[in-house]
């Protein structure tokens, strides 16, 4: 982790610097593009630390939630301050556009940039889990910004208006990526379910029990990354003694564990006869 934030530290000067030497918003707006990347990696790995901690008392499905708050926390950062303050500073140069200084050592430092940007994506592609998929993702992100800045800095040459222009396309790209983020951390933080398929693969797993006559009132929620709370009924014969009803819920337990590893936590519920308020498991099949 950290030749990335020492690759984005070292980019982050050469775009500051280059900017106040030759003049072109576009620099400044991917400076401002590197800071928020480094503040993504930041948050994100406070968060996944966070989020590593046990449950406790006062939380017991444990903490992986941060990461979706840290992330949320980012992403309206994102969309209400930097992109907007750079489209306003676009639209202004479009409007007025000025004059430029040393092209070539913006084209230099941009190109400079480009390359250090792709070391860290190569080296990022043999590393797995959420914390390097983000970081692949803003890689490639900045890598098409850098190169967009690199095309504008070459046509303001012949079309002033470009600096402008590829400062407010870059001010739409972190809009964007706020967007995407704050979208999927807000579904995880307001209860999201998982998909259809979740429970279609759920359906498969319990019906492997002959005991189980019947699934019903199930609700599932993520409390985390790739972190499901599972909460389910199952119906059985009304005469099984109690003492067996708890070792199949043991052994549906471990099943759905061992086949789902994504469920972190199950609850289930043995009834004599089925009530269901939610028959996610019978829906599925009626549809399928």
């Amino acid at each position: 982790m950290r030749l990335y934030f020492l690759i984005y530290a070292t980019v982050g000067f050469l775009r500051l610097i280059s900017y106040v030497l030759t003049g072109y918003l576009v620099l400044l707006a991917e400076f401002f593009h590197g800071i928020i990347d480094l503040l993504i990696l930041s948050v994100l790995k406070k968060a996944e630390k966070i989020s590593l901690k046990p449950p406790d008392e006062q939380h017991p499905f444990g903490h992986g939630l941060a990461e979706n708050i840290g992330a949320l926390t980012v992403s309206i950062a994102f969309i209400t301050i930097v992109s907007f303050e750079l489209i306003r500073e676009g639209l202004i140069k479009i409007m007025n556009p000025g004059e430029f200084k040393y092209p070539f050592i913006a084209i230099i430092v941009l190109l400079t940039t480009l390359f250090l940007l792709i070391i860290p994506l190569y080296l990022s592609t043999e590393k797995r889990g959420h914390l390097f998929s983000a970081i692949r993702t803003e890689l490639v992100n900045d890598t098409l910004s850098t190169s967009g800045a690199i095309a504008g800095v070459i046509l303001s040459a012949f079309f002033p208006l470009s600096d402008g222009i590829f400062t407010v396309m870059i001010g739409l790209i972190i809009a964007a990526n706020g967007l995407r983020l704050y979208r999927e951390n807000a579904e995880i933080l307001l209860g999201f379910s998982p998909d259809r398929d979740f429970y279609s693969k759920l359906n498969t797993i319990v019906s492997d029990f002959n005991e189980v006559k019947d699934v019903h009132d199930i609700i599932a929620v993520f409390t985390g990354r790739n972190k499901i709370h599972l909460d389910m009924h199952i119906t059985v014969d009304g005469e099984m003694k109690v003492n067996e009803a708890d070792d199949l819920t043991v052994k549906i337990s471990s099943k759905i564990k061992e086949k789902m590893p994504e469920v972190d936590y199950i609850s289930i519920h043995v009834c004599s006869r089925s009530s269901g308020r939610f028959r996610r498991i019978n829906e599925v099949n009626e549809r399928s």
